[in-house]
């Protein structure tokens, strides 16, 4: 498959008449029930639509297309796609058989319902004041063997799928950042940790003008960041473990029996749900305003997302 796609109408094209009517029907199926805001584009060399994060990936393969909504959802709707092929992530759909329209749009209407209250960067805000710097890494990375894919709301640049460089302007510097940056050798001490503790292989590069980067410095240190991947270094993220009720779910669950005992009895999946949904929230309004928006729910017995599953 070709890594040069820059659109969903490119990617589309590229195959033989009948495959490029399925693969428009199944646009057309989603492109039906996702946002307005939604964006079409080409992720990981597959057409992808974004909404605070990936809704749906799909793409075409030798003998199935694969979807791609995510082994949350393909938990969620486990009783509907035992008829289906599927993996941890992916559901294979049959070129020979009509597609199950209903159940795509379920599913994309389960993945909305968990994006929408979740934001991405804008990492454009501040482009207009960095337009040199920009410029000049887009003349430098195509001197590298890079691909480009659009994550996380901004165009990275990777290597045999993995991401090795992005940049963009903030209001007081413009930012290179190598995400296995902790591997370089730095020989000219610029790199940084941005967010200690949080943060383990990312580092940044920060320039407070277009005078102050140095192409052949930046171009090695991005090809020490590709020799990195090639020797197979990465740091394993691990699986957080289940987490436990806390703060104003646990303050009720503490103070309301009657509660307490229909939490206890959810599934599990549905117990993470509620709690990652409380968590999810930033602010204290938030939080108090989704305890009360799932407590009937939780007191009646159902999920959070029950009424997309069915």
């Amino acid at each position: 498959m070709s890594n040069s796609f820059r659109t969903i109408d490119e990617y589309i094209g590229s195959f033989d008449a009948d495959s490029q009517n399925f693969l428009k029907e199944l646009r057309r199926i989603i492109r039906e029930v996702v946002p307005k805001e939604t964006a079409e584009t080409i992720s990981y060399q597959m057409p992808t639509y974004k909404y605070h994060g990936n809704i749906i990936h799909f793409a075409r393969y030798k003998n199935h297309v694969g979807l791609y909504p995510g082994s949350g959802a393909i938990e969620a709707f486990s009783e509907r796609l035992k008829s289906f092929k599927t993996s941890k992530g992916s559901i294979h759909l049959s070129l020979d058989s009509p597609l199950p329209q209903k159940l795509i749009q379920d599913i994309v209407h389960f993945n909305v319902a968990l994006l929408k209250d979740k934001n991405e960067p804008k990492w454009d805000t501040y482009r207009s004041n960095w337009e040199a710097c920009y410029e000049f890494m887009a003349q430098i990375i195509v001197k590298t063997e890079l691909t480009s894919a659009f994550k996380w709301g901004t165009e990275v640049y990777t290597y045999e799928g993995k991401n090795i460089i992005s940049w963009g302007g903030f209001k007081n510097f413009f930012s290179i950042w190598f995400y296995n940056g902790v591997f370089l050798e730095d020989p000219d001490k610029v790199l940084i940790n941005a967010s200690e503790g949080k943060t383990k292989s990312l580092r940044q590069w920060r320039f407070t003008s277009v005078q102050e980067m140095d192409e052949t410095k930046i171009l090695a240190y991005i090809s020490e960041s590709i020799q990195a991947v090639k020797d197979g270094k990465e740091i394993k993220v691990q699986k957080p473990k289940s987490n436990n009720p806390k703060g104003l779910l646990k303050e009720l669950l503490v103070q309301d029996s009657l509660f307490e005992a229909a939490f206890a009895g959810l599934t599990p999946g549905r117990q993470k749900e509620y709690i990652d949904y409380i968590d999810e929230a930033k602010q204290e309004k938030t939080k108090k305003s989704r305890l009360e928006k799932i407590k009937p729910l939780i007191l009646s017995g159902k999920g959070l997302y029950d009424k997309y599953k069915k």
